[in-house]
């Protein structure tokens, strides 16, 4: 295997690794937590009041939410949410509505 295809390997690893770590960390940890449900801002407002929770922010490709219930992040599924990721890191991922 050449030096460019391991790099890539490796590349591919660690984006694959840290994908499967933010859409895990939504699970772990207190209630109470930022989230961003990624998608289509309606679907997600949709799916975050169908869940319980309260929209905190609508930006660009996802919204920010949170709720005190700690099978919150499972109910957003279960309502139609496509991905839902930590919302603290991610939230800077996403631009403002509007920007």
């Amino acid at each position: 295997m050449s030096t460019t295809t391991r790099a890539a390997v490796r590349v591919a690893l660690v984006l694959l690794l840290w994908s499967f770590v933010m859409l895990a960390m939504p699970f772990i940890g207190p209630a109470g937590r930022q989230v961003a449900v990624v998608g289509d801002a309606s679907m997600a407002v949709r799916a975050i009041a169908a869940a319980g929770g309260q929209v905190v922010e609508v930006r660009r490709g996802a919204t920010l939410a949170r709720a005190r219930d700690p099978g919150f992040v499972r109910r957003l599924y279960a309502n139609g949410a496509w991905a839902v990721v930590e919302g603290r890191i991610a939230g800077g991922c996403f631009a403002k509505a509007g920007a």
